[in-house]
């Protein structure tokens, strides 16, 4: 009798020493992917088979945070845990492999280890995050029925104020509207209000801010007086854009319309004004969030490089190698121009454009190596300085 319960015990050890074990580790089929350059497929399957564990990874990190963690601080988890998947892989198997078109394909069965996940994502605070946002200029040019003239862009008008408090209650940082102002050239605002991109993202720039907003809004009257009252109907028109600081580039353009009936044109014009800066604001605020996250947090992203002060052909040549065969998380290389020693390309990255920065400025090319002179979250410039 005595012996039976040893025996009983020991299974019931086993099983749940066991049952600790698979708590801690997990099974996860995930696919990798890379371009396929000059045919050389020795190369895309060392980037797809790393592409595929750090998916692996990815995803067994899916089942310990929130999907809303994962979106939203993807940048600090990618550079911190994703960057390093060797720690968290116990082993791996290639399901299958092979090649469609350009792009090489590598199926991975990977057991995680998930105990070292937990310590990590736990020290890193990603259990209770805050939602980051983009630094974002708003430059708002407004009329209003019933007063001659124009608010002018040095006066804040109903519909910059309702687009602010809207961006603020949404966790966006919004730049001070007086600093604005202030600083801001009358000729540069036209500009901006007249959908001057370049312009825009110039100013953005200026004050420190990744998203500029530009818009103009107006009232007119919808008509005579309301039937048996002085009540006058209103309406407000309101259209708006955001462009992206680094290349200009519009990432939402947005109208709205709203309507008000008041006793006073210029009371009613501010209240449809700001009915319609509502409607735009949360559109637009979705379209922003959304694009912010798959440049900013996406698996992958274009990250433009600017070269210049480069003396040779070749040395742009050695860097397009560097990032091709070299750099982890790169997908593709695409070079966009090459005039006076002055070189632009664009990069499919998984990361972020500060590892492109670190990885970049500690490498040495034949004869020159490359000094960072300016980094946002989509561009890097760099320097070529010769040896």
């Amino acid at each position: 009798m005595h012996h039976r319960f040893l025996l009983l015990m020991a299974a019931f050890f086993v099983v749940s020493m066991a049952g600790v074990g698979l708590a801690q580790e997990e099974f996860v089929e995930a696919e990798g992917v890379a371009a396929l350059i000059s045919g050389n497929t020795v190369v895309a399957r060392e980037k797809a088979l790393d592409d595929a564990l750090r998916k692996a990874v990815e995803q067994a990190v899916g089942t310990i945070v929130s999907s809303d963690t994962l979106t939203e601080q993807y940048r600090v988890i990618h550079d911190k845990v994703l960057a390093q998947t060797a720690g968290y892989i116990q082993s791996y198997s290639v399901v299958r492999e092979y090649q469609t078109g350009d792009i090489y394909r590598v199926v991975v069965r990977a057991l995680v280890g998930r105990a070292n996940l937990m310590d990590d994502l736990r020290a890193l605070g990603l259990l209770h995050v805050l939602v980051e946002r983009p630094k974002v200029l708003v430059i708002i040019e407004e009329k209003v029925a019933g007063i001659f003239g124009t608010t002018a862009f040095e006066e804040m008008g109903q519909a910059e104020s309702t687009f602010m408090e809207r961006l603020l209650q949404a966790g966006f940082t919004v730049v001070d509207a007086q600093t604005v102002k202030s600083n801001l050239s009358r000729d540069q605002a036209l500009r901006i209000l007249e959908g001057d991109d370049v312009a825009a993202a110039a100013a953005a720039l200026q004050f420190g801010a990744q998203v500029v907003i530009s818009g103009k809004a107006y009232s007119k009257q919808a008509g005579g007086r309301l039937y048996g009252s002085q009540m006058r109907s209103v309406q407000g028109v309101f259209q708006a854009r955001a462009v992206r600081s680094d290349d200009g580039r519009v990432i939402s353009a947005r109208s709205g319309q709203g309507s008000a009936a008041h006793i006073d044109e210029v009371h009613g014009g501010v209240l449809a004004i700001q009915k319609a800066a509502d409607q735009v604001a949360e559109t637009m605020i979705q379209d922003i969030a959304a694009q912010w996250r798959t440049e900013t947090y996406g698996r992958t992203r274009l990250v433009t490089i600017v070269i210049t002060n480069l003396v040779s052909y070749r040395h742009l040549a050695a860097i397009k190698q560097f990032f091709e065969r070299e750099m982890q998380g790169v997908q593709a290389v695409y070079q966009r121009s090459f005039t006076m020693g002055t070189a632009e390309l664009a990069i499919d990255y998984s990361g972020s454009s500060a590892n492109v920065a670190d990885e970049i400025s500690v490498r040495d090319f034949t004869g020159f190596y490359l000094e960072p002179t300016n980094v946002t979250p989509t561009r890097v410039d760099l320097q070529a300085v010769l040896q």
